[in-house]
């Protein structure tokens, strides 16, 4: 089989560890982060052979940057095409999401899968305890191996149907996202050094270091990387996450993910 080419979108290292560890029991793939850096890089190519996303589920939906992606992305008509979600909850309305956005270019998305990690949303909770991420983190490892063998044997995994209640609830849920006008909550607190980490990870190129302090400029795609990945957990989002922790994938490093 040819070599794979795996698009992921990443926040906090889960779904990046997931199409690392993908990429390996493959014998290999191509990985390419989808961020405002490369958002381009969709329409410049036709891609054939086994292409995959690796994206997390954001308010039981699709990241508007992966959903954007999809849809500028060109895919041969012969190509295998399979998702993987990476989710704390369930998957919600994620799948459907993705093959209405290929359908409409033609793109058959011909396999949907799963893997629960370590939920993250600290504006929401708290971080998950220690024992229940590790927990995750063996699963994984199981979960992505059978992945690969479904995918190098290019089997079709039908999207899984949702109810029509779920569904709606759902929508409901992911229209109140609106990312971009999340940021004007985000700000740093005393600790904050300056040292612009959370400018060099965002994904969306959101931030930049303005007398030595972030600025957010309404690009923000909810990811929380800025918070997150901190070093001095001093970005909080409005005062919700004062007292509560932060999580990325401990197996992950932020200079993986830097933009610049």
């Amino acid at each position: 089989m040819a070599q794979a080419t795996i698009f992921y979108f990443t926040g906090t290292g889960n779904s990046l560890k997931v199409a690392k560890d993908l990429a390996a029991e493959l014998g290999g793939a191509e990985l390419v982060q989808i961020a405002h850096k490369n958002r381009g890089l969709a329409g410049r190519t036709v891609h054939t052979g086994t292409v995959g996303f690796v994206f997390p589920v954001y308010y039981a939906g699709l990241p508007h940057m992966m959903a954007e992606f999809a849809q500028a992305i060109m895919v041969a008509d012969t190509a295998y095409v399979f998702a993987v979600a990476t989710y704390g909850g369930n998957p919600g309305i994620a799948y459907g999401q993705l093959f209405e956005i290929l359908s409409k270019k033609g793109i058959a998305l011909s396999a949907a899968f799963g893997v629960h990690m370590p939920g993250n949303n600290q504006v929401l909770y708290s971080p998950r305890p220690e024992k229940e991420q590790q927990e995750c983190f063996r699963s994984e490892q199981g979960v992505v191996a059978t992945i690969a063998r479904r995918v190098a044997a290019h089997e079709t995994v039908p999207v899984p149907p949702v109810n029509a209640v779920v569904r709606f609830i759902c929508q409901l849920m992911y229209g109140r996202l609106k990312p971009q006008h999340r940021d004007q909550h985000f700000h740093p607190d005393e600790k904050c050094n300056g040292c612009g980490i959370c400018a060099r990870i965002c994904p969306a190129d959101n931030i930049t270091i303005e007398d030595n302090k972030p600025a957010w400029h309404q690009r923000c795609e909810y990811c929380l990387a800025c918070m997150q990945w901190c070093p001095t957990q001093a970005i909080q989002y409005d005062k919700k996450t004062v007292r509560r922790g932060r999580y990325h994938h401990p197996d992950i490093q932020a200079k993986e993910l830097f933009q610049r």
